[in-house]
This record gives structure tokens, C-alpha cells and sequence, in this order.
């Protein structure tokens, strides 16, 4: 939304709205950043794989998958499994060589479970921004909207 139509709704100056964009921004409260459907780019394999990793290894493992191109998900997190990353493939042939060799060739992975999506039915990129009293309190998010 335009800095102008922003200032608008909220009864303020354009300028006050691009000072405290630009301070979210100097804070790294916030992000604008331009991201590509990955699904419609063309890059159709979607897998998200959870890994039991060795204890105190979780991190480790984490950042590193975290630094390659085609991971663009990752959690550390505590259950039945440490870690949980989704990785982008062109093909099947190229998840599998994910999988056993990337995967595979960590010493600190004990395990990994796989779910391959086949279809798609949402994949959201944005969300409503809860702007009233009610909807922060009342969990706009938990409506499904």
C-alpha cells in the first residue's frame, strides 16, 4: 500500500509513515522484500523432511542446510524430531540426491522422514495485518482468513 493511502487511513503526515517504515526497516523489525512463487517458477518438487538429529547437533545441522539454495525452510525444534526443513527440487531425481547424498552424508543425522507434496491446495506468501483492538485480541489468524 502507498505510503500517501497509508497516512490517509491513519489520519497522519506521508512523511511520519516513511520515518517509522524506515526506522521498522533500520531495526530489522521488518523486511520488504519481493518473493517468486517457486511452484509457479518452475521448480515443481516440494518435499518437507523431518531429521532426528544427534543431541547437541541440532544447530549444526540447522544452519547448514539453512545456507544452501534450495532450502527454504528450516526449524529446530523439540518431539519425535529436531529438525525440520522444506527443499525445492526440478525433479525427483534431484531429491533423491538430496536426500542421500546432502542428507545422507551428515554425520549427525540419525534419521529422516520424508513428506513429498503432490498438489498444492494453499500456499500463502502474505497475511492480513490485524489493525483493531478486536482483531488483535481476537485472533484474526484463527479464522482461516
Amino acid at each position: 500500500m502507498p505510503y500517501r493511502e497509508i497516512a490517509r487511513q491513519l489520519g497522519v503526515s506521508e512523511g511520519m509513515i516513511r520515518k517509522r517504515v524506515q526506522r521498522l526497516l533500520n531495526s530489522s523489525f521488518i523486511r520488504i522484500r519481493a518473493v517468486g512463487d517457486p511452484l509457479k517458477l518452475g521448480v515443481p518438487v516440494l518435499a518437507a523432511i523431518q531429521l532426528v538429529v544427534r543431541p547437541g547437533k541440532a544447530n549444526e545441522v540447522a544452519e547448514t542446510l539453512a545456507a544452501l539454495d534450495n532450502v527454504r525452510y528450516v526449524a529446530v525444534g523439540i518431539g519425535s524430531t529436531n529438525v525440520m526443513i522444506e527443499s525445492l527440487h526440478r525433479d525427483v531425481e534431484s531429491l533423491h540426491t538430496f536426500l542421500t547424498e546432502v542428507i545422507g552424508g551428515m554425520p549427525s543425522v540419525q534419521s529422516a522422514q520424508l513428506f513429498q507434496a503432490v498438489r498444492i491446495v494453499k500456499s500463502v506468501w502474505d497475511w492480513p495485518i490485524p489493525t483493531t483492538e478486536q482483531e488483535l485480541g481476537h485472533g484474526t489468524f484463527d479464522k482461516g482468513r
